[in-house]
């Protein structure tokens, strides 16, 4: 898998989505697919991620994370070289 992207998937209830967006009075940025409700603003996102601060949203940023190799740790110093 490339680590660049994520695969997308179309939610099965995408036409109730839409229809809950539109007829949605809350002020909103965006609508978030995974929990069908209003992206309210920059706030309702986790933080340093593009993903919905929601039950389903920290589900899926923790299955991320899971999958994510781990970071490789650079060294702090080097070594004088002579």
């Amino acid at each position: 898998m490339n680590d660049d992207w994520v695969p997308i998937q179309i939610p099965e209830n995408l036409d109730e989505m839409w229809n809950d967006m539109l007829n949605s009075d809350e002020p909103r940025v965006g609508w978030c697919l995974l929990c069908n409700g209003p992206i309210k603003n920059e706030d309702d996102f986790i933080p340093n991620t593009n993903t919905h601060n929601c039950e389903a949203g920290l589900a899926f940023d923790a299955r991320i994370a899971s999958e994510r190799p781990p970071a490789r740790r650079r060294p702090r110093c080097r070594r004088r070289q002579q």
